[in-house]
């Protein structure tokens, strides 16, 4: 059996003894540096591959593309004054002004776009840099390799989502009608300039533009303050995924002479991510690092991420906000894996953000993220909040997730 005491009491242990881990920090080293011990005990070989990233890089210009686009509407309507003779402004000067402002706008999608919802590393170079470590624990088979098997997870967690703990789902929905406020106002400045340079009055078409960025205010202000700098301890997102892990590890290394559990033909890979809650850092290098191999080797990957609750189990076939698809067959195989063994299944897309399977799938190599959040439907209370405590989370969920990754293991070495 799946040692269910002993995947909880690791989660227990690293939020106890370790705490918090923001991305590229001693906690986050620290942590890896656990699982590579805990993994060390039932692998045949572990090795950490370190890698340089800017983690703020992926949030923290957040508040500052706020404050980009309340500039920007600050110079709208000091044109918009002028429209109406309230103040004087030459008319140069006003130009002038408004390329300014869609420059502003411009920079600041460009960063929501670019690096907060499609994860390109664009403005990285603006932030510090940082070192971390992907945790690698490779399980060989009993006869020759024919092909790999990945289960991954992450180590690092996030910083606490002030808009999630404090407004909850309609947190959520602020942060679409931000995007499309930003848009709106974006629309706004250069309709604005385009007809000022062709001598076209309409002030109270951009009055109108100009009401509508007063009563936007309020979500740049919650944009400003979207994100603390407190990480969580992130129980559930994700020293759940690591736990289950160790837990696959642990059951093999048991059944090593088990002929109908243990792989005969297919390597197993146990990798923790550092920098997922950075934007897929660790992944990304990864990938980079190893695509090669993760082609020849006809590899595919089960990524682990966010388990709580027992009899619950999210598959996706896409992530939507990255733009990546998931492998049918992979997916389409853990859907009816999990619902074999009686799990309330649900195969659904990630509507925004992303897991590190993401990074798999965008470059065609087979990959499929599971897990326990179904964030088309609702927003856990424990979702980047610091309500992610190993409290939330269900012994009995574990050892499911476990049995689906090995369920899923001996299918992949039955087809060699």
């Amino acid at each position: 059996m799946y040692d269910n005491n002993y995947m909880y009491k690791f989660i227990e242990d690293v939020c106890n003894e370790i705490g918090p881990r923001e991305s590229g920090t001693e906690q986050e080293i620290l942590a890896g540096n656990r699982v590579e011990s805990e993994l060390k005990k039932f692998c045949d070989e572990t090795h950490q591959e370190s890698y340089t990233s800017s983690p703020h890089a992926f949030l923290g210009g957040i508040r500052y593309g706020a404050l980009l686009v309340f500039i920007a509407g600050v110079i709208f309507w000091v044109s918009l004054l002028t429209d109406f003779s309230i103040i004087t402004l030459n008319p140069i000067f006003n130009i002038l002004f408004l390329i300014l402002a869609i420059i502003l706008m411009a920079v600041a999608i460009s960063y929501f776009i670019l690096e907060v919802m499609k994860y390109h590393e664009i403005f990285d170079f603006l932030f510090p840099k940082r070192e971390s470590n992907n945790i690698i624990g490779t399980i060989n088979p009993k006869n020759e390799i024919k092909n790999t098997v990945i289960f991954s997870a992450h180590h690092d967690s996030a910083f606490e989502f002030n808009t999630f703990y404090y407004l909850k789902r309609f947190g959520q929905i602020i942060i679409n009608v931000g995007y499309l406020g930003a848009a709106i106002m974006f629309v706004a400045i250069i309709l604005k300039l385009i007809f000022i340079l062709l001598s076209i009055e309409q002030p109270i078409l951009f009055l109108v533009f100009g009401v509508i960025f007063i009563f936007f205010i309020p979500i740049i202000l919650v944009y400003i303050f979207f994100h603390s700098y407190k990480p969580v301890l992130g129980a559930f997102d994700n020293l759940s995924g690591v736990a289950i892990l160790l837990g696959i590890a642990k059951f093999l290394s048991e059944n090593k002479n088990n002929n109908e559990i243990f792989p005969k033909y297919t390597r197993v890979h146990l990798i923790s991510f550092a920098g997922e809650e950075a934007g897929l850092r660790g992944a990304k290098r990864y990938v980079k690092t190893h695509y090669n191999e993760l082609v020849s080797n006809q590899t595919t990957i089960v990524n682990m991420d966010s388990i709580a609750k027992r009899d619950f189990i999210v598959i996706h076939n896409k992530e939507s906000g990255i733009g990546a698809k998931h492998d049918l067959i992979v997916f389409e195989t853990l859907l009816e894996i999990a619902q074999n063994l009686n799990l309330n299944t649900k195969l659904l897309p990630l509507p925004f953000g992303a897991t590190d399977g993401a990074i798999f799938s965008k470059k065609n190599i087979p990959a499929a993220s599971i897990g326990g959040l179904n964030l088309k439907e609702e927003l856990p209370p424990y979702y980047h909040t610091r309500n992610d405590t190993p409290a939330v989370i269900e012994k009995e969920a574990l050892n499911q997730f476990a049995q689906v990754c090995v369920e899923y293991l001996k299918f992949i070495d039955n087809q060699s």
